[in-house]
């Protein structure tokens, strides 16, 4: 690994660490009660450190989903030589779902603040917005290919299996008992591909 990708591998590894701080204490004493210094001090890291990558504090609690945006677009990019789109959307979900299945707790503590927030839900949505749209091409190239449905516009296709996406993640927050995230979301992304598939790819799949 070079200097530079080195670098840059310990400024993702210390932003990550300064969220996963961050959100303990959230979730130990609420949002509100934890300050900027408080989160410092636990981190080991100077207050201009934390500045240099969350501009206030209500950042922190959009960093998971602008990870898992980052996340998506890498994974798109890695994926790309699975042929069946149903393939590799599982294999794209799973990527995005590994990072968030390991504490079920706080996740639930960052959406909890975030939906207490009006501000942040509306950042929130346009990042949801930005994660459909980064769907929409793969859903086009399925239906050009005759693996979807034409029925169906790639946007909407793409809002649909979002919708898909966060009913799965807010299942499993609800009750982590019921199964792995990425399980229950493959058990709904069977039932829906015989609405969405093309009458011949359905076998295929």
């Amino acid at each position: 690994m070079s200097k530079e990708n080195l670098r840059e591998s310990r400024k993702r590894e210390l932003k990550e660490e300064i969220y996963l701080q961050a959100l303990r204490l959230f979730k130990e004493r609420g949002f509100e009660n934890v300050t900027v210094d408080e989160i410092t001090s636990a981190c080991g890291v100077a207050k201009g450190t934390f500045y240099n990558y969350f501009p206030r504090k209500e950042a922190i609690l959009l960093h998971l989903g602008q990870g898992q945006i980052a996340l998506l677009r890498e994974s798109i990019r890695r994926r790309a030589g699975v042929k069946e789109i149903k393939a590799r959307l599982q294999l794209i979900f799973k990527d995005l779902l590994t990072r968030i299945d390991t504490d079920p707790e706080l996740m639930k503590a960052t959406i909890l603040e975030i939906l207490r927030s009006s501000l942040l839900v509306a950042e929130e949505i346009q990042l949801i917005s930005e994660f459909e749209g980064l769907l929409i091409p793969l859903f086009a190239e399925a239906i050009a290919a005759g693996q979807v449905s034409p029925r169906f516009s790639a946007a909407q296709l793409a809002s649909f299996l979002v919708g898909v996406y966060y009913y799965a993640l807010f299942s499993w927050l609800a009750n982590p008992a019921r199964g792995e995230p990425a399980a229950l979301l493959a058990a709904h992304l069977e039932i829906i591909w015989d609405g969405i598939a093309a009458e011949g790819s359905k076998n295929r799949g």
